[in-house]
């Protein structure tokens, strides 16, 4: 079970977050907190894997916060969840050691398969990754999500292996590790219930993609 804490000043979508988060079997969100304060405070206390952390929070923002975290020695994972696209941010938050970086208005896959990525240590910084999380693709209509339960990354992969690249030349494209892609293609295989990459090409040739 992963202990997840929640630091963002906009209750709303904190706490929409968090009850998403906990719709996973393998979370479990431990804590929402409106400021750096409170989630400091908390980490003091209570063993943590990640804190999920807001940058633009009042009395200490992300970023003071994460400082905080990092001086204290405190063992947690750090994942920004930001609402700023902006390379000077990302550069900023891995120089001060922070384990990732997703925008506020990715799919709740990818957040939650960046979460176990940070947790196995195999999450890595690309800011090209970053703007990924959150590219509109209205090529797939929502029916055809909700029908099959896949990401739009997971969809990405699967139009990339139907055009024949390899896992490490997905993850060249794609700026992700090629353990990453190998446990998307496993994950998108059990989704579908097919039994191989044929399997996964045929689909996606049969349903355009």
């Amino acid at each position: 079970m992963i202990k997840i804490v929640l630091a963002d000043d906009h209750n709303l979508f904190a706490e929409g977050l968090a009850n998403l988060l906990r719709r996973k079997r393998e979370f479990s969100v431990e804590g929402v907190f409106n400021d750096g304060k409170g989630l400091i405070n908390h980490l003091r206390r209570n063993p943590t894997d990640v804190a999920l952390i807001d940058l633009n929070m009042p009395q200490m923002d992300g970023f003071t916060a994460i400082k905080h975290i990092k001086a204290e020695g405190i063992l947690c994972k750090l994942i920004i969840l930001s609402t700023y696209a902006d390379e000077k941010l990302v550069k900023q938050a891995e120089e001060i050691g922070v384990d990732a970086y997703v925008l506020k208005d990715a799919e709740p896959d990818e957040l939650a398969f960046t979460i176990k990525e940070v947790v196995e240590n195999r999450y890595q910084f690309h800011f090209e990754h970053i703007l990924r999380q959150a590219d509109s693709n209205d090529r797939y209509p929502d029916d055809f999500i909700r029908k099959y339960k896949l990401s739009k990354r997971e969809i990405e992969i699967v139009v990339l292996v139907k055009d024949g690249l390899t896992n490490q030349e997905i993850a060249d494209k794609l700026n992700l590790s090629v353990l990453t892609v190998t446990t998307h293609r496993k994950n998108i295989i059990l989704k579908l219930e097919v039994k191989n990459t044929i399997g996964l090409v045929r689909f996606a040739i049969e349903n355009g993609l």
